[in-house]
């Protein structure tokens, strides 16, 4: 991974970690990493725990951030977020996994936008 595209994933996560603190969320957790991969950020909505997914991107020539959900990165995030709620005994605990969508500034990185999408796995 190229210099410039840790940093804008890194800035894209510092993003959306501040965004749902400012709505109340409490993290408790970020980049949690299991062999089956990894979960950028880790929350409580109240009593619901939120898996969250951060998607950054300074353009949208190869689509926009919810577009790179591919069918194998829903699996992925299923089988992770169930991976994450047994193991930490929260399996019975309300849960739902978001998307975070970050637009940054190409040549700035300053965020543009942060679109928040509530539990975008179902099933």
């Amino acid at each position: 991974m190229t210099k410039k595209r840790l940093l804008v994933g890194q800035t894209g996560e510092t993003a959306a970690r501040r965004y749902l603190e400012k709505l109340g969320y409490k993290i408790i957790e970020s980049n949690y990493r299991c062999s089956l991969g990894e979960i950028d950020l880790i929350a409580h909505d109240n009593r619901t725990i939120v898996l969250a997914e951060v998607r950054t991107r300074t353009s949208s020539v190869f689509g926009s951030p919810e577009e790179s959900i591919t069918a194998e990165k829903a699996r992925r995030l299923r089988r992770l977020a169930l991976y994450y709620l047994q193991a930490t005994r929260q399996d019975e605990s309300p849960s739902r996994i978001d998307l975070l969508a970050v637009m940054l500034d190409k040549k700035s990185l300053e965020v543009q936008s942060i679109r928040h999408i509530k539990a975008i796995l179902s099933g």
